[in-house]
């Protein structure tokens, strides 16, 4: 979706809509390690407030993702609640030094050619934001056996115990004490 900048009143813009799989999997890559799915449409609400120098944008992104722990690999919802709160700038607001400090809250600004917001881009974006960097089932989850493969969140490991001696046990004799001269 593209709304023009000449289409928001002086009193804003409210956009509520839907997202499906189909809108998520145009923003996503093919080889995206979360394959996210979504298990109902993403509900959507923006409000587009113009200002004379900057487009802020509002509003929650509430829906449920599956997605695979990453300990266990098994899938599971994540819900999204994410609230929204965007500074649309054109780049010649912005001062333009060699190297810039950015400061906390100047991270919400983001830049647009000053003509058209690509509202699906924003979304995906934020949706993509919202994702931990490490997705667990719980904080308990204990994972896959490196061996067998078996989630031991589930059943305990088949493996065989291995009796034979470490492989640093050898070193033990090396240390030994030396008898004294």
């Amino acid at each position: 979706m593209r709304i023009r900048i000449d289409e928001i009143p002086e009193s804003g813009r409210t956009l509520s809509f839907h997202w499906d799989q189909e809108m998520l999997g145009r923003f996503a890559s093919a080889d995206d390690p979360f394959s996210l799915k979504l298990l109902r449409p993403v509900n959507v609400v923006l409000f587009l407030d113009k200002r004379p120098d900057h487009i802020r944008i509002t509003g929650t992104i509430k829906g449920a993702l599956e997605v695979a722990c990453h300990r266990c690999l098994k899938p599971f919802a994540l819900p999204m609640d994410e609230r929204v709160d965007i500074y649309l700038v054109t780049e010649e607001k912005i001062a333009r030094d060699d190297e810039i400090e950015l400061e906390p809250d100047e991270l919400l600004y983001e830049f647009f050619d000053g003509e058209v917001i690509e509202v699906d881009r924003l979304v995906a974006e934020q949706i993509f934001l919202a994702l931990p960097v490490k997705v667990l089932c719980s904080e308990d989850c204990k994972g896959i056996c490196p061996r067998c493969g078996a989630n031991l969140n589930e059943e305990a490991c088949r493996c065989k115990t291995d009796s034979s001696p470490s492989p640093f046990a050898k070193l033990r004799l090396v240390k030994k004490p030396r008898p004294e001269e």
